[in-house]
């Protein structure tokens, strides 16, 4: 119990919420690459990670008092382990997000991570469509991955 006393805290569950912030509105990323559905699949993973862990309600834009927006900067798949010279066994793909957590009453910024990324791997199968879904799967892997990383460090900083 002495541990509480001293500021000590899990991961995830210290800190203050940035700004004077006590309700958050996140609204849907930008999508800047082409892969289709991203911004829905990262959206709703942020999201998620923000109702499950209740530290801060979760509402409309209209009604929060901050607002995290921001975008799926990049995404790069990489073959980097091959059969042969033509056949792929392993890919990986690599994702980058900007975020901006802004006051809503000032319009301030008080929160950014503008190079946020993460990568996960994939088996190509030889089957299109069996790949698409193993790398589909990576995707939404790296989607949850981020949106931890995102409520722990908005949450860590401050």
């Amino acid at each position: 119990m002495s541990l509480l006393g001293c500021g000590y805290h899990l991961a995830g569950t210290g800190g203050q919420a940035p700004g004077d912030i006590q309700s958050i509105a996140v609204n849907k990323l930008v999508n800047r690459t082409g892969e289709v559905g991203l911004e829905t699949i990262f959206t709703n993973a942020i999201l998620n990670q923000f109702i499950r862990w209740k530290r801060l309600p979760v509402k409309s834009s209209k009604e929060a008092d901050g607002v995290l927006t921001g975008s799926i900067a990049s995404i790069r798949i990489q073959q980097f382990s091959h059969v042969t010279s033509t056949q792929t066994l392993q890919s990986r793909v690599t994702i980058t997000l900007s975020l901006t957590l802004t006051q809503v009453d000032t319009d301030e910024i008080v929160w950014q991570n503008k190079n946020l990324s993460y990568y996960d791997e994939y088996v190509e199968t030889g089957n299109a469509l069996e790949t698409d879904r193993l790398r589909r799967e990576a995707i939404s892997r790296i989607a949850v991955f981020l949106a931890e990383k995102i409520h722990q460090d908005m949450f860590e900083e401050f």
